[in-house]
C-alpha cells in the first residue's frame, strides 16, 4: 500500500512541499502515472503551505484550486477528511443513481447536484459510500440483478421483463430464491 509509505515519509504538508519528483516518484511508482502525480502531490503541499498554512481547507473552491485535486477528490477530502458535507461522485455513483433512476446524466457534476438535491448534506457521503459499493459488489457494468436488494425500485431491473431477471429472481419477491433448472 502506498499511503503507509507515503504518510511515513512526509507526516505533513510541510515535508511534502520540501520533497523532489525524485525522491517521491519511488514511493508512489504503483499508483500509475506516478510523474505527474508527484508533480501535482508536490504542488499541492507547496500551496498548502504557501496559501494555506500547511492546513486543509474545508471550502470546494479552495480545494479544487490546489494542483491535482478535481471535484472528487475535493468530496472525498471534505466527507471523510474534515466531516464537511460531501458527496463524490465516481464511475459507480454515475452507474448506480442512473441504473436505479435517481439521477438522469452522465455528467458527474450533474449528478453531485441531482443527489444532493434529494438529500439532506448530512446524508451526503454516507450515500456515495453505499453506491460506491453496490456498483462494485452487484451493480457491476455487468449487474448481478440476482443479488440486488433495492432491484424492486430499480428502473434498470424494471427494463429488463420478466424474461431476463434470472434464474434466481421470482418477479414479486424481494428475497433471493433459487428456481428449479430445467
Amino acid at each position: 500500500m502506498v499511503a503507509p509509505a507515503l504518510f511515513a515519509r512526509y507526516p505533513d504538508a510541510k515535508a511534502l512541499a520540501r520533497a523532489t519528483s525524485a525522491e517521491l516518484e519511488p514511493v508512489i511508482l504503483s499508483t500509475g502515472f506516478f510523474r505527474q502525480k508527484a508533480r501535482s502531490l508536490i504542488g499541492m503541499a507547496q500551496k498548502l503551505v504557501d496559501e494555506h498554512g500547511a492546513q486543509v481547507p474545508a471550502e470546494m473552491d479552495k480545494l479544487t484550486a490546489l494542483p491535482g485535486v478535481g471535484r472528487k477528490t475535493a468530496n472525498v477530502v471534505l466527507g471523510h477528511a474534515l466531516g464537511v458535507p460531501g458527496l463524490p461522485v465516481d464511475r459507480h455513483v454515475l452507474r448506480v443513481a442512473n441504473r436505479i433512476g435517481i439521477a438522469l446524466s452522465d455528467d458527474p457534476e450533474k449528478v453531485e447536484a441531482q443527489l444532493g438535491a434529494a438529500l439532506p448534506p448530512e446524508m451526503w457521503t454516507l450515500a456515495s459510500d453505499v453506491l460506491i459499493l453496490h456498483g462494485r459488489r452487484i451493480c457491476r457494468p455487468k449487474p448481478l440483478c440476482d443479488r440486488c436488494s433495492v432491484r424492486k425500485d430499480c428502473d434498470y431491473y424494471r427494463s429488463l421483463g420478466p424474461a431476463k431477471a434470472g434464474p434466481y429472481v421470482k418477479r414479486n419477491d424481494t428475497r433471493r430464491v433459487r428456481t428449479p433448472r430445467r
